[in-house]
């Protein structure tokens, strides 16, 4: 089966991950070359964050990779403002794939959605992956700027951050607390990434991460495995799992063959199809 890893940062610097270094334990698109070529991933959908001072100069270094690894597909941190049409031309420019949002909240939110609206236009001619971190909170913002970009690959990463749970939820609470998210299924060009599973677990280390399974089990409802894609959180997940763990999430277990493959890396291709 081929895959493609729909969520992964690289930095120059490495990650400063739980213990001060990166978690890859070394130059980490050195580390991931490795791992790329052990697990037969051949496309990789690269996050660019610079939303912390030790992290500026991100975009640029992953342009810079991308130009000389065509596996790369960057996709360019933008701040919850955005950036004007001009800015856009520049990153389609420079071979990024789209762009990257964090919102941890609804002002952030709102922000963000005031900024697509104006450049829906421009993010849909260019086919452009929109990668959103956004709490559920947040998530319930979007709903008419996301309509707005038909013609993007709107992808939203790790479950949809439901937060740390101590036990694993029940069903209704999953449903309840992921509703901002299932919320939007109805648009065909909104996905999640079963990324980050760590982050839906108390303690994160606590593999296989039990506590996510009622909401994968949720999102492959609703939204089907045609538009789930599979992410290893490269490198700060090895903070916590090893590499071949994030290739085993759970609530994956019981896909038919031809599910997998499109979790795994078909949904991912057709994403990018032609870059």
């Amino acid at each position: 089966m081929e895959r493609a890893d729909a969520h992964l940062h690289l930095f120059a610097d490495g990650y400063p991950g739980r213990y001060g270094r990166s978690p890859a334990g070394g130059d980490e698109l050195t580390v991931y070359r490795t791992l790329r070529h052990e697990h037969g991933i051949d496309r990789a959908l690269v996050i660019g964050y610079e939303g912390a001072p030790e992290f500026a100069g991100n975009n640029g270094h992953l342009a810079a990779l991308a130009a000389t690894h065509d596996w790369i597909a960057p996709v360019a941190y933008v701040p919850v403002t955005g950036t004007d049409r001009a800015g856009l031309d520049r990153l389609w420019a420079a071979g990024f794939a789209g762009v990257a949002a964090y919102l941890p909240d609804p002002d952030a939110a709102d922000a963000f959605a005031g900024w697509a609206l104006t450049v829906a236009g421009p993010l849909n001619d260019a086919r452009a992956v929109v990668s959103l971190n956004a709490t559920p909170e947040a998530t319930g913002r979007l709903g008419r700027a996301l309509a707005a970009l038909d013609g993007c690959p709107v992808l939203f990463s790790h479950l949809g951050l439901p937060g740390r749970q101590r036990a694993v939820p029940a069903d209704q609470a999953a449903a309840d607390r992921l509703a901002p998210l299932t919320d939007l299924a109805h648009l065909p060009h909104v996905g999640v990434k079963v990324s980050g599973l760590y982050a839906v677990s108390d303690p994160a280390e606590a593999y296989p991460h039990d506590a996510a399974r009622p909401f994968v089990d949720l999102l492959l409802h609703r939204f089907g495995a045609r538009r789930l894609y599979w992410g290893s959180d490269f490198s700060p997940s090895l903070d916590h799992v090893s590499f071949a763990q994030t290739l085993r999430p759970v609530g994956l277990d019981g896909l038919s063959a031809a599910e997998a493959a499109d979790v795994f890396g078909g949904n991912l291709h057709r994403a990018l199809r032609g870059r």
